[in-house]
């Protein structure tokens, strides 16, 4: 229980340090519905440069201010012995993040002892990430975090955050069966083009060399055997038949699994390796 105490009473000095910073730097503009102005890259463990936390901090803002939702990304150099669910949790409860009443918003924390992500979700969050939906984030993420680009791999979370939330609003958020189709690269489709072309000039090649006797031919009645068509009687027969379709209800959406947090506030979230 000391151990909580303590935990939270760090988070509440370093948020309450960064609120002010970034108040007295940014001033108030766009912040309605949000509780305080404040810095949403928190670059703890120091993995970013400074221009790259300029403009992550950026993109952040802008997403969150447009569309009325809070993203923060946050990484620290340990969990001191918490789950990163709990701390990724406190973080965004703590901290007071969150649009609105219902603290709408996601939180992404990167943990670089353990090598551990999470994304927290909370409000609308829980709505807009579902369980299928995070795991998707973290693999398009993955390889970044991985090799180090830490920086595009937070773009990649904003990027994909922001499609997440526009998606959900339009009634239909990405889960398990219909999740966004990543696009093919430059580099796979000039290969696939290749291929198909070098496969369809090998066929056509060979089908012209078994064509040794053929001859184009001046008239429409050489290419037509003789005798070997003879019309007697001819009629149009006109057949059909009626087919009923019903769609089949999509019920296979994981959706949002969610938990309270030590404030009692609820929460979604999942996070993995890497």
């Amino acid at each position: 229980m000391k151990k909580r105490i303590s935990m939270i009473l760090i988070l509440l000095v370093l948020c309450f340090s960064m609120a002010v910073s970034a108040f007295a730097t940014d001033g108030a503009e766009g912040t309605d519905g949000f509780v305080d102005e404040y810095y949403r890259m928190q670059d703890l463990a120091g993995v970013l440069t400074e221009e790259e936390a300029g403009e992550v901090q950026n993109l952040l803002d802008e997403m969150s201010v447009n569309l009325k939702f809070d993203m923060v990304i946050v990484t620290v150099d340990n969990l001191e012995g918490y789950t990163i669910q709990d701390y990724a949790d406190d973080w965004y409860d703590y901290c007071e993040f969150g649009y609105g009443s219902n603290k709408d918003g996601a939180l992404l924390l990167i943990s670089m002892e353990e090598r551990d992500w999470y994304i927290s979700t909370c409000g609308y969050g829980i709505t807009a990430f579902t369980d299928a939906g995070i795991t998707y984030i973290g693999e398009q993420m993955g390889d970044d975090l991985s090799a180090g680009n830490y920086a595009e791999a937070f773009r990649t979370f904003v990027r994909y955050g922001n499609q997440f939330v526009t998606q959900a609003r339009d009634g239909d958020p990405f889960d398990k069966s219909d999740l966004p189709k990543k696009p093919l690269s430059a580099i796979w489709i000039a290969i696939s083009l290749a291929i198909g072309f070098g496969v369809a000039k090998i066929i056509v090649g060979f089908m012209k060399s078994q064509l040794k006797t053929v001859r184009a031919q001046a008239a429409a009645s050489s290419y037509v055997r003789e005798g070997s068509m003879n019309v007697t009687e001819s009629r149009d027969l006109f057949l059909y038949h009626k087919i009923d379709r019903t769609e089949k209800s999509k019920n296979n959406s994981s959706g949002s699994s969610t938990h309270k947090s030590s404030s009692g506030t609820r929460h979604g979230g999942g996070g993995g390796k890497f």
